[in-house]
């Protein structure tokens, strides 16, 4: 039995989003997904280039260890895209979830870091086998929130792993064991955010082919607002002896890493049916064209920089492609490479684009030909060009409006560094903070510099109180000086209590001696041995303005005098009589203020 793959992968820019962030490759021996992020920060740099870097594993021989082959490809694409940033400090904050799976003879290594997905359908029983890196996933995991709170959470798209080219790369590697008939499903979060399982486990169920299924996958993310990048590789493992359909040899790009691959590695055009094309005039957000030829990539290859691909991929990604200075850059991330217009496509307003309605609506520039078709049928250019004309003024405006809003952060920003107090972490410790405390859209504005090792329970309601409203600190030092009289004033709370224990359990001590010593002399018997005299009480037990009560120190309440308590037994007593007297009534030991004398003793003999 020879185990093959048979895929197809899809990848769309959505309706909200003006440029696809999301690469994709599938292969014989390799699926890959990657969600790029940071926007104008070059997310579509950070995929790309860490697909483009794993890719080679689909042209070489892993040998046994696959997770091993894939940890490796993993640490080089993130110090790949390291050398990105150190040469365009611009694109710092980008960075890239990955999901890939590295397959030989009917075995996987499944690799995964962010929150792209992949599942598994096997004898029809739908798993995710990978597990979201994010923070709603690990609110979730810790029981704090449920699963149905995840989609309306504030911070549901906060990662906290990720490739990114400044941090060391800690995806989860796993190995897998495959069977014929497994169907496996990699994807971003364009789709699993948006479809729910039971859907992608229905239509992977239901549609057989691997291409019909991606593309109704994308489809169903559309039709559900499609809000962000959506790409999908679905994969069918299959015997090659026995199957009626042939394996896939062909690999292929997708989304941006597809920018710069030859046209017969990127993914075929989206379906153009008749409820597409309805589907997608009824949304208002621009719309990639369906093209009706592949256009030239300009994909760089092998020492001399030739065109072409072949197994054992050994070229290097083009990030010049991704240069916004460029006038063709922009364009070039729009959208995939598969919807993108071939080279010699008459724009807008050239003359041979209004020759044909039918022709324009097909092959025009997307949802902005169509909205211009349908106002403008008499084929008039001066449609456009006021538009064009108040393009400039309303860049303008936009960026001066960032430049302001910028700078009106980066001024909050600084001030808010700026600030310290003294407050109380979650687990209870007096610690000091920079910032205040305070939050925006869920976001804390301070961070912890130091936790002391001082409990806010051993202070007084009052000065746990203030602390509970922070206390404000010019400097770290202000701050720890404060922190150092609390300290100073839980450790004498904690003195006093210790002391007065300590008299009370002589004070009973040196009592009961007196009360045995008058047994003693009244039945004529051996006097007890001699107890020391605590003297009169060391000092009045703290109110509860003073200290916290004793019981946080570890003392409890029965160890102390009794509330009212000022002295104890006098520090002089009289010394016993040589000679036989009567025996002088003892008084019972009580808590009074007055001090209780020695009885005499009557010597025999």
């Amino acid at each position: 039995m020879t185990l093959a793959l048979r895929y197809a992968v899809r990848s769309d820019v959505g309706l909200l989003r003006e440029g696809n962030e999301d690469s994709a490759y599938a292969g014989p021996h390799l699926l890959a997904v990657a969600d790029g992020m940071g926007g104008h920060a070059a997310g579509e740099v950070a995929s790309a280039a860490t697909i483009t870097t794993i890719a080679p594993l689909d042209g070489e021989d892993p040998g046994p260890d696959l997770v091993g082959a894939l940890a490796d490809a993993v640490a080089t694409a993130n110090l790949r895209l390291q050398e990105l940033i150190i040469s365009d400090p611009a694109i710092e904050g980008m960075g890239t979830t990955l999901t890939a799976l590295l397959w030989s003879d009917g075995y996987a290594a499944l690799c995964h870091i962010g929150d792209s997905r992949a599942y598994l359908l096997r004898d029809g029983q739908f798993i995710q086998i990978t597990h979201d890196h994010t923070l709603v996933q690990s609110l979730v995991d810790e029981g704090k929130i449920t699963e149905d709170d995840v989609a309306t959470h504030p911070h549901r798209s906060l990662l906290l792993r990720a490739l990114d080219g400044r941090t060391i790369a800690e995806p989860d590697l796993a190995p897998l064991e495959t069977y014929p008939g497994d169907r496996y499903m990699l994807c971003s979060d364009g789709l699993s955010g948006v479809v729910t399982e039971q859907t992608l486990h229905q239509t992977l169920a239901s549609v057989r082919e691997p291409d019909k299924a991606a593309l109704r996958l994308v489809e169903l993310a559309i039709k559900g607002g499609g809000p962000d990048n959506i790409t999908c590789i679905v994969a069918d493992v299959i015997d090659s002896h026995t199957s009626r359909v042939p394996p896939t040899w062909q690999p292929v790009f997708a989304g941006a890493a597809a920018n710069g691959a030859p046209a017969d590695l990127r993914p075929p055009a989206r379906q153009s049916s008749p409820a597409t094309r309805a589907m997608r005039l009824s949304r208002t957000a621009p719309q990639p064209v369906v093209p009706e030829e592949s256009p030239t990539g300009v994909w760089q290859t092998g020492p001399q920089g030739t065109a072409g691909y072949s197994d054992g991929y050994t070229g290097t990604f083009d990030t010049s492609a991704f240069d916004f200075d460029r006038p063709d850059s922009r364009d070039r991330v729009r959208d995939t490479a598969a919807f993108e217009r071939p080279d010699g496509f008459p724009e807008q307003n050239d003359d041979r684009y209004g020759s044909d309605a039918d022709d324009r609506g097909r092959r025009g520039g997307g949802h902005r030909a169509g909205r211009r078709r349908y106002d403008d049928g008499d084929g008039d250019d001066d449609y456009d060009r006021p538009t064009r004309r108040r393009w400039p003024i309303v860049t303008g405006a936009l960026a001066l409006l960032v430049v302001l809003l910028g700078g009106g952060l980066y001024g909050f920003w600084r001030y808010n560094q700026s600030q310290y107090y003294v407050g109380v972490t979650p687990d209870g410790y007096v610690s000091i903070f920079r910032g205040t405390d305070q939050s925006l859209a869920g976001i804390s504005l301070s961070s912890l510099i130091s936790r002391s090792t001082l409990k806010a329970g051993l202070l007084t309601s009052s000065d746990q109180a203030t602390l509970q409203q922070t206390i404000t600190a010019s400097s770290v030092n202000d701050a720890q000086q404060r922190i150092d009289q609390l300290q100073g004033g839980v450790s004498q709370c904690q003195q006093t209590y210790q002391t007065l224990a300590t008299w009370k359990t002589k004070n009973a001590a040196y009592q009961a001696y007196l009360a045995a010593k008058k047994l003693a002399t009244a039945h004529h018997a051996k006097a007890p041995a001699v107890v020391a005299n605590p003297g009169l009480m060391p000092t009045q037990l703290p109110g509860t303005d003073q200290c916290a009560p004793s019981t946080v120190f570890g003392i409890p309440a029965s160890a102390l005098p009794a509330a009212g308590t000022t002295t104890g037994t006098s520090t002089s007593a009289p010394t016993p009589s040589a000679t036989p007297t009567k025996p002088a009534s003892t008084p019972t030991a009580t808590s009074s203020a007055k001090a209780t004398p020695t009885p005499s003793v009557r010597t025999t003999g």
